[in-house]
């Protein structure tokens, strides 16, 4: 999976946040909240060839099962491409 727009994750307070920086200003003019395994996937996204293998890192550092790890997983990526921010 590649990152295709210029996002910098950012802990403010108790939030986690993905702030659009660069030309990725112009497609996003705001910030993305994330939860903490929201924040796991994103930072293992580049790490993984696929879908699958991203939740099963999920799967393996969360009490969740396959399942809801795979829709998880799935969720959070799939919005992602919904963005343009990255590609599978």
């Amino acid at each position: 999976m590649t990152i295709k727009k210029d996002m910098i994750l950012r802990k403010v307070g108790v939030d986690i946040i993905l702030v659009p920086v660069g030309n990725a200003l112009k497609d996003h003019n705001g910030f993305f909240m994330l939860t903490e395994s929201a924040c796991f996937l994103w930072n293992n996204l580049t790490e993984c060839n696929s879908v699958e293998e991203l939740a099963k890192k999920l799967f393996d550092e969360y009490d969740v099962t396959e399942e809801q790890a795979l829709a998880d997983t799935k969720e959070f990526t799939d919005k992602l491409v919904e963005l343009e921010i990255i590609d599978l």
